[in-house]
């Protein structure tokens, strides 16, 4: 894994493996995951910030002072 690099997971899901042909079963862990640089995690951080509703609700509030609404 290069510096400056995140492995970003989800859809994680445990995984049940029957025993077969001699091998034990076992437990195995599955995900869809991407690399994602320094800068792209940020940016995905801060737009988990931004409250939609109030934003909604502020350009309604415009809407409504200029006479659109």
């Amino acid at each position: 894994m290069a510096d400056g690099i995140y492995i970003q997971r989800k859809n994680i899901k445990k995984v049940q493996h029957e025993a077969i042909e001699g091998m034990e079963a076992y437990t195995d862990w599955e995900c869809d995951s991407r690399e994602i640089t320094v800068s792209e995690y940020q940016m995905l951080e801060s737009i988990k910030q931004i409250n939609t509703d109030k934003a909604i609700d502020d350009y309604t509030a415009q809407l409504i002072e200029e006479g659109l609404l």
